[in-house]
């Protein structure tokens, strides 16, 4: 009798994991040359500069300033819309190097990113990748970037390739105060950020898309963010070739997720 005891209550308890398993799911797998997805908040809660719960950030070379994001799927967005699908890159290879990051990144991979980016970048870091197959899903960005780097913000050289030269940011410092006559702001190039305030309301987005971004197509403002209010000090790091956005964050705040940098229409901005 006790043995059938036994035997029921060792059912039972696995019955109850099996359903704890179901309902959270399999752990993700880690990434790999290939195409990958952008780990789910639960399989990778993790947050620091470039990377969050859901979410990591796209650059036009390693450690630099964000072009657009990746979310996972079930990323909320301020507005209450819930992402229903994963976005995707293709990870072709890697620059190794610190390339300036204090925050234990090394490896920066880079290929084709998908989403509502959909264009060549680097990603911060590996961590927020899992693999879903080999092969790729694009033949864009296969040969890698191209572009010799200036300097990290430490004035020391950069040795990774990157995919744009900052030109293709809005350098008309004559015509717009908060266009960079070198394309970003940065501690080596003018001295720091280029501050500014929010004269209304600032819708702040994720992504504007890759052809904006690079400074070759109209933006078309997805993901939002948040809003950073009128009055609020803004901390400008580039302004878009066609004068329409800045990528910048609201000073001594955050956005969804933690999420610092946004894309905020320049009209709002004095």
């Amino acid at each position: 009798m006790k043995q059938r005891i036994l035997i029921a209550r060792l059912a039972a308890a696995a019955l109850a994991t099996a359903a704890m398993v179901a309902m959270s799911g399999s752990p993700a797998a880690a990434w790999s040359y290939g195409v990958n997805r952008v780990q789910t908040a639960a399989e990778d809660s993790w947050a620091q500069t470039g990377m969050g719960p859901g979410w990591v950030l796209l650059s036009y070379k390693a450690n630099g300033p964000m072009v657009g994001y990746l979310f996972a799927r079930d990323f909320v967005f301020a507005d209450g819309t819930v992402k229903t699908s994963f976005d995707h890159m293709d990870i072709r290879d890697t620059g190794d190097a610190a390339a300036g990051n204090t925050e234990g990144i090394t490896r920066w991979p880079w290929g084709f990113a998908g989403g509502s980016f959909d264009g060549c970048a680097y990603a911060y870091g590996t961590r927020k990748f899992a693999i879903e197959r080999t092969g790729f899903s694009s033949s864009s960005c296969a040969n890698g970037p191209s572009v010799v780097g200036s300097s990290n913000s430490d004035g020391s050289p950069d040795t990774l390739r990157w995919w744009h030269s900052e030109q293709v940011f809005c350098t008309a410092n004559a015509t717009d105060a908060l266009c960079s006559p070198w394309g970003v702001w940065s501690e080596n190039k003018g001295g720091g950020l280029k501050v500014t305030t929010a004269r209304s309301d600032c819708p702040a987005y994720g992504n504007i898309g890759a052809a904006a971004a690079y400074g070759s197509g109209a933006g078309l403002p997805t993901h939002r963010l948040g809003t950073a209010p009128a009055g609020a000090q803004i901390d400008i790091r580039y302004v878009t070739k066609d004068r329409q956005w800045a990528m910048a964050k609201w000073n001594g705040h955050r956005f969804a997720a933690g999420i610092a940098w946004a894309f905020l229409p320049r009209s709002c901005l004095w």
